[in-house]
C-alpha cells in the first residue's frame, strides 16, 4: 500500500462531534460583553456590597472579580485563537482583510491584560463588606482545615506589588498596562462595529430581501458609541492629571467617583459593543436577511 493509498485521517468540519457556527459565536460574544455590566450590578444589589467606581474595580469584588476575569478571557481567548488568516474571503467573512483578523488577535490579547493585570485602587468605601485585596508582607498560617487560620499583612491594590523584582519604582509603561490595553480594545471593537462588520461580508448580503443596510445603520451608531465612550473616558482622564488645578481635579474626580459615571461610560462602551456582536449574529430575525431564513416548502 502506497502513500497516496492511505486512507486521510485529518478530521473534516461535517466529521466533527459539534456544530462550527460562526454567528452563534458572535452571539455568545455578544452575549457576555452585554451582560457582564449587568451581572456586575446585580452582585452589588444581591450581595449587598458596594457599586464600584468602575467595571474595572470589580476584580477586588468577591465575586465580581470572577465574573469579570472569566468573562473577559473567554471574549479574549476566543478571539484569539477562533479567527484564523484564512477567514477573509470565507462565507461570513467575504469582505475581511489579514490585518483585520491580526487587529481581532490583538484585541483578543488587551481584553486578556485587562483581566489580569487589574487596576489600582479599591474603587469603593468599605463598610463591613468582605473584599478581595492583594496583601504585601504577608504572615501568617498554614492551616488547611477549618478554622484555618489568619494571614496578616499589609492591604494593597497594587498589582505590580507582587512582583519583588521589580521593586517600587514600577515602570510607567507597566503601571499604565491596563489602562492601555482597555483603550485598544475598545478602539478595536468600535472599528470592527463601524468598518469590518459593515462590510459585505456574507453571500445573503447580496440577494433580494437583504437587510444589510438596516444592521449597517446599527453597526454605525453602536460603533461610535464605542468610540465616544474612549474619547469622554481619555479626555477626562488627561484633564485630570494634566490639565487642571491639583484641588479642582481631586473635588471633579470626587464627584466624578460618586456618581459611579467611569462605569457608566464602561458598561454603555461594552453593552455596544455586545448589541454589535449580537447583531452580527442575528439574535433577532429583525436583522435576518430573507434569503438566509428557512423557506416554505412549495405545494
Amino acid at each position: 500500500m502506497t502513500d497516496a493509498d492511505t486512507p486521510d485521517s485529518t478530521p473534516r468540519p461535517r466529521d466533527l462531534p459539534f456544530d462550527i457556527d460562526l454567528r452563534r459565536l458572535n452571539k455568545g460574544v455578544g452575549y457576555v460583553a452585554l451582560g457582564l455590566p449587568v451581572a456586575l450590578g446585580l452582585v452589588s444589589l444581591l450581595t449587598n456590597t458596594c457599586f464600584n467606581a468602575s467595571i474595572s474595580h470589580y476584580y477586588f469584588s468577591r465575586i465580581g472579580g470572577d465574573i469579570l476575569v472569566g468573562a473577559l478571557s473567554f471574549i479574549g481567548l476566543l478571539l484569539i485563537f477562533f479567527y484564523s488568516f484564512r477567514a477573509p474571503g470565507r462565507e461570513g467573512c467575504l469582505g475581511w482583510h489579514w490585518y483585520d483578523v491580526a487587529l481581532l488577535k490583538l484585541a483578543g490579547m488587551a481584553a486578556v491584560i485587562v483581566a489580569f493585570v487589574p487596576t489600582t485602587g479599591s474603587g469603593c468605601t468599605y463598610d463591613g463588606e468582605v473584599a478581595r485585596v492583594l496583601l504585601t508582607g504577608a504572615a501568617g498560617s498554614e492551616g488547611f482545615h477549618p478554622p484555618g487560620g489568619t494571614v496578616d499583612g499589609t492591604i494593597s491594590y497594587d498589582f505590580w506589588a507582587s512582583f519583588a523584582a521589580i521593586g517600587a519604582e514600577v515602570p510607567m509603561l507597566l503601571k499604565m498596562a491596563h489602562f492601555g490595553a482597555a483603550g485598544v480594545m475598545f478602539l478595536i471593537l468600535g472599528y470592527f462595529s463601524m468598518s469590518v462588520f459593515t462590510r459585505d461580508n456574507s453571500t445573503t448580503s447580496f440577494a433580494a430581501g437583504n437587510r444589510k443596510d438596516r444592521r449597517n445603520a446599527w453597526y454605525r451608531a453602536l460603533g461610535r458609541v464605542i468610540l465616544a465612550v474612549v474619547g469622554v473616558l481619555a479626555i477626562k482622564a488627561a484633564a485630570l492629571e494634566l490639565v487642571l488645578p491639583q484641588s479642582m481635579a481631586e473635588s471633579i474626580a470626587a464627584f466624578w467617583d460618586s456618581l459611579r459615571l467611569t462605569f457608566v461610560f464602561e458598561a454603555l462602551g461594552l453593552m455596544a459593543f455586545g448589541l454589535s456582536w449580537m447583531i452580527k449574529g442575528r439574535f433577532i430575525p429583525a436583522f435576518e436577511d430573507a434569503a438566509a431564513k428557512p423557506q416554505p416548502r412549495a405545494a
